[in-house]
């Protein structure tokens, strides 16, 4: 064998072995749980909490009428612009109108009777005048013995009696003038119930909904809720409803800003604000079989925001229809430049040690006597104050150092550290299973990027 292929051969043979020893010792730096870290630095933080719900107009009226009877006219259709005042439908009219000239007729036969008591009051007051100067003449006469008592006394008489006949005349024209009164009363409501024959739009707006047909036959107001027969709704200010859980609803505040999305414009979002929030539980909640409480969110929409989607030409066909799905995030807090860490690196361990929240439950379950159960098997629960949020802090030798952090406010990618950090410092990130569940105080870690988390050996 020549040197050159001797010299080759040893070279190779060197390569090879530098090679398995280079493997060798890349396998023993692998030997710790592979995680992703990230620096803690500072960012700008808004929370915020995430309803569904849906479109509907900020002002919807309910038309329903007054009296019950058949739709005669029917002068609009569902999704009609409306102008205030303008006549919606009519309401058969006969028997009110009918009524209507009743009660006239019984104004004027009150009005004649009264017209005819006051004529007949002028009369009594003449005959009283007279009567009353006879009866001053013939005092008089008796005064200087000129008639005799039997004389005076029947002018006194005639004065009495004309007295009397007038004040009962007076009496009758205040009851005359009752009566006309009350039918005149009885005039005004007939009119009013002919007029409420007519509906009329209450506002300028779009009807909403119509619930009813012509010849349909209809029921008033007047004892019990009547029947709805259309809404009208002022389309051009627009609100989204969304359902919050108790858990986020006191996060939320009046005035907070939102976005919100249309799931009719796909990948557009409206601005909007909160206006109003319910202080008792939503109706639907109260029914439901689960245990989910939520509260109605108001959120009005800016219309500058959708401005560009109505049609200068058809300013009254507006972009959104009531019952359109919608969701918002509405924003609830921001801070401005504060320390944070990826939410993922914040784990959850009971104080003073290792253990999880499942590590905590498997042993007191383990550990539950004989005596304390009742024949239903009970799901152990751990108190707060039991609890710790920590964070693992990678460090030089390759390990972690648990420790204690108290957080803020998050969003959907990072959580606020108000106190455990200072910054700098390099913090395991995942994977999720890892913080959350099995990393503890002093294991060994091999950094690795994310990508590479669940890569597996060849």
């Amino acid at each position: 064998m020549s040197k050159t292929v001797k010299w080759i051969l040893i070279g190779l043979g060197a390569l090879i072995a530098i090679l398995f020893v280079g493997k060798l010792i890349s396998g023993k730096k692998e030997t710790g749980i592979k995680v992703s870290v990230e620096k803690v630095g500072n960012k700008t933080i808004v929370e915020s909490v995430n309803a569904s719900g849906k479109v509907y107009p900020e002002i919807e009226v309910k038309i329903s009428p007054d009296i019950s009877g058949e739709v005669v006219e029917l002068n609009v259709e569902e999704g009609d612009s409306v102008r205030k005042g303008q006549v919606l439908a009519r309401i058969y009219a006969d028997i009110y109108a009918t009524q209507r000239d009743q009660a006239a007729a019984a104004v004027n036969q009150q009005e004649a009777v009264a017209a005819n008591s006051s004529a007949q009051l002028n009369a009594l007051k003449a005959t009283l005048d007279q009567a009353e100067r006879t009866y001053n003449r013939q005092k008089q006469l008796l005064d200087d013995k000129i008639i005799s008592k039997a004389e005076f006394e029947q002018a006194e008489s005639n004065y009495e009696s004309a007295l009397a006949n007038y004040n009962a005349a007076k009496e009758g024209i205040r009851g005359n003038k009752a009566g006309v009164q009350s039918a005149q009363a009885s005039l005004t409501r007939a009119n009013k119930d002919l007029s409420r024959t007519t509906l009329v739009a209450p506002m300028d707006g779009v009807i909403s909904a119509l619930t009813v047909k012509k010849g349909e036959r209809v029921a008033g107001n007047s004892f019990n809720i009547g029947t709805e027969m259309m809404r009208v709704a002022d389309m051009s200010v627009i609100e989204v409803r969304v359902d919050v859980g108790e858990n986020d609803v006191i996060k939320v505040s009046i005035g907070d800003s939102a976005d919100v999305e249309v799931d009719a414009y796909n990948n557009r979002k409206f601005k909007g604000v909160v206006t109003q929030i319910a202080s008792s539980v939503k109706s639907a909640s109260l029914t439901s079989a689960t245990d989910v409480t939520n509260y109605e969110v108001r959120i009005r929409l800016d219309p500058a925001s959708y401005k560009d989607l109505i049609d200068p030409a058809k300013p009254r066909r507006f972009p959104f229809r009531p019952g359109m799905n919608a969701s918002a995030d509405i924003k609830t807090s921001k801070v401005d430049n504060v320390l944070s860490v990826p939410i993922n690196a914040v784990a959850t361990r009971v104080k003073g040690g290792d253990k999880t929240i499942d590590d905590k439950k498997k042993e007191d379950k383990k550990n539950k006597k004989p005596e304390e159960e009742n024949g239903e098997e009970s799901e152990p629960t751990v108190a707060l104050d039991e609890l710790e949020e920590v964070v693992f802090i990678l460090q030089a030798d390759g390990t972690v150092k648990k420790t204690v952090v108290t957080t803020g406010i998050q969003d959907i990618n990072n959580i606020q550290i108000k106190t455990g950090l200072k910054g700098g410092e390099e913090v395991v990130s995942g994977p999720f299973n890892v913080v959350s569940k099995t990393l503890k105080d002093g294991a060994k870690v091999t950094k690795v990027d994310k990508d590479k988390l669940f890569e597996t050996k060849n």
